[in-house]
């Protein structure tokens, strides 16, 4: 094993050789007592797990503390509020319509009117007022 794949492993399987692979481990096991290096890298990464080991413990959780977080829950959605009508609400409401009123007023304007353009639209879609055209020479 190499001081590359001692890493690799390491970063692999962390810093307790009964968690690695059994072949795996005795070659760490070798390295690291023949490279100094390699045992640096295994003690750090020993704090590493360490501290990492300290960080996730639970934290100890009493009944009293339970009961402070459920009334601190509690007191706080008593103190919200539903949404009062204000004049800024209103006025902004007002506005809001007027601007959909206006807008929907300019589009109208502006999208032609298909009531006289029957004929045309079938001339189009059918080539003539006999009905479909296929192609030349397509009947049905």
């Amino acid at each position: 094993m190499n001081r590359v794949e001692f890493e690799a492993a390491l970063a692999t399987h962390g810093a307790n050789f009964s968690r690695w692979p059994a072949q795996l481990a005795e070659d760490a096991r070798a390295l690291v007592a023949q490279d100094r290096i390699a045992a640096a890298q295994l003690h750090e990464a020993a704090a590493l797990d360490g501290l990492l080991a300290e960080i996730v413990k639970p934290a100890a959780v009493d009944s009293a503390t339970i009961g402070r977080i459920l009334a601190g829950i509690s007191a706080r959605h008593a103190r919200e509020r539903a949404l009062r009508p204000t004049g800024k609400l209103f006025a902004w409401a007002g506005a809001a319509m007027a601007l959909f009123l206006v807008a929907g007023f300019v589009l109208g304007l502006a999208v032609p009117s298909a009531a006289n353009d029957d004929d045309t639209l079938a001339a189009l879609l059918f080539g003539n007022d006999s009905g479909p055209s296929f192609g030349v020479g397509d009947t049905l």
